[in-house]
């Protein structure tokens, strides 16, 4: 089981990244993103819609402090399975979001395919029986 331990390390490691530089971003807009600005993929757009922050808080804050708690369950893996459903749910609102902007991002992307790859050793983790 180490070697799924580590690549949720991983996942979460590159997570926690790209996570942590949105969040820096959304609290110094005058930072552009290393992103293009024109057509379907627009990260400005979809980093300054309205979809950008739950009640205040900038969706990169709890994707930071997801990935955070994924790693650290991975020390208790029977509460890791239910952590990566509530995030993949919330990865489906998110992509919904970015369709209702009618913009990708491509950092937000990345992000979302590795919330829904980390199912993988979450899975393995929390019902392998050790």
């Amino acid at each position: 089981m180490k070697n799924y331990r580590l690549f949720l390390w991983i996942l979460c490691a590159l997570g926690l990244v790209v996570s942590a530089y949105l969040l820096y971003q959304s609290f110094n807009p005058s930072i552009s993103l290393i992103c293009p600005t024109r057509g379907v993929v627009n990260c400005e757009k979809v980093t300054e819609s309205a979809y950008s922050h739950i009640f205040g808080i900038p969706v990169a804050a709890l994707g930071v402090a997801w990935f955070v708690l994924l790693f650290v369950f991975s020390f208790k893996p029977e509460f890791l399975f239910p952590l990566w459903v509530m995030g993949a749910v919330f990865v489906g609102y998110l992509v919904f979001s970015e369709f209702l902007v009618g913009a990708i991002c491509v950092y937000c992307t990345f992000v979302h395919v590795v919330a829904i790859v980390s199912g993988v050793p979450a899975w393995k983790l929390s019902f392998s029986g050790e």
